[in-house]
């Protein structure tokens, strides 16, 4: 990830993080988690792709829905 996409990421986790409520560190994660997730969801479907959203805890379920394919695919990804 290069310099100029985590500065706009962190941008957009603070503001999300401005609106929700309660300790601002826990707001602050979940915000940057959210985000991350975003950033990754609008990629291309590959290996790395899969394994960072299921680090950031999106499930298969989650990821099979957004890119529209089967699990078969996802799993003959992760397996390579």
């Amino acid at each position: 990830m290069k310099y100029y996409q985590t500065k706009d990421i962190m941008k957009k986790a603070v503001l999300l993080a401005k609106t929700l409520e309660g300790n601002w560190s826990a707001r602050m994660k979940l915000a940057l988690n959210n985000v991350y997730i975003d950033h990754y969801l609008s990629q291309p479907l590959t290996k790395d792709v899969v394994e960072k959203l299921l680090l950031k805890g999106m499930s298969f379920r989650k990821i099979k829905k957004h890119y529209k394919v089967g699990m078969d695919e996802i799993s003959s990804l992760l397996a390579k």
